[in-house]
């Protein structure tokens, strides 16, 4: 029976999703081979019949030296210099759903935007894939008693601004929007979701 993994790049501030009935969660940093992560996620299809929905937490990143914009996962990233990586998750993934700001963006760099980038995943992994346009906001919160505190695991809720599916051939197959999150004078990010744009 196929299951559901969440990979979080602890790179994005909060707690890892825990690990229930039907889902597998694991943690990758600045310090993981993107073979370790490519390695992980084959090796949890083999052993249970495949993965439904691959769920990827990271920052969207630009990547100066590459001019193109990426997703900061492991130590290498995702880009167009390591997206190939991505055919050994052929027929091994149905899903795979990037929870990262930009990472279909279209107009961040001069060539090799956010939006082929995704294409590419698609493509190489023979799998659908969803990706969102903008800054995506999410939640995480403290919880404290006199002895401790406990931090509530990392939420996306829904997404913000324009979001695409890309289809197995690399086709864009749906797009929607809501709401756009906004960041104020200080830079801080806002989720549509909690208060109204001013």
């Amino acid at each position: 029976m196929s299951i559901n993994v969440i990979v979080h790049d602890t790179r994005l501030e909060g707690r890892t999703p825990v690990s229930g009935s039907g889902t597998v969660t694991f943690e990758v940093d600045d310090s993981t081979p993107l073979s370790d992560f490519f390695d992980r996620v084959v090796g949890l299809s083999d052993a249970h019949g495949g993965i439904d929905r691959l769920m990827i937490m990271a920052h969207g990143v630009y990547v100066v030296d590459e001019d193109t914009s990426g997703i900061m996962l492991c130590h290498e990233f995702i880009c167009h210099r390591t997206v190939h990586e991505f055919s050994r998750l052929r027929d091994k993934v149905a899903r795979i759903v990037l929870f990262v700001c930009h990472a279909a963006e279209t107009a961040m760099t001069a060539h090799g935007d956010g939006d082929e980038l995704c294409r590419q995943i698609a493509l190489l992994a023979q799998a659908e894939v969803t990706a969102a346009r903008e800054d995506q906001a999410y939640t995480t919160f403290q919880s404290c008693s006199l002895f401790n505190c406990e931090e509530s695991a990392i939420e996306f809720g829904e997404w913000e601004g324009p979001v695409v599916v890309y289809g197995p051939d690399g086709n864009i197959i749906y797009e929607f929007r809501n709401p756009s999150a906004w960041r104020d004078a200080a830079g801080v990010l806002h989720d549509p979701r909690i208060e109204a744009r001013p």
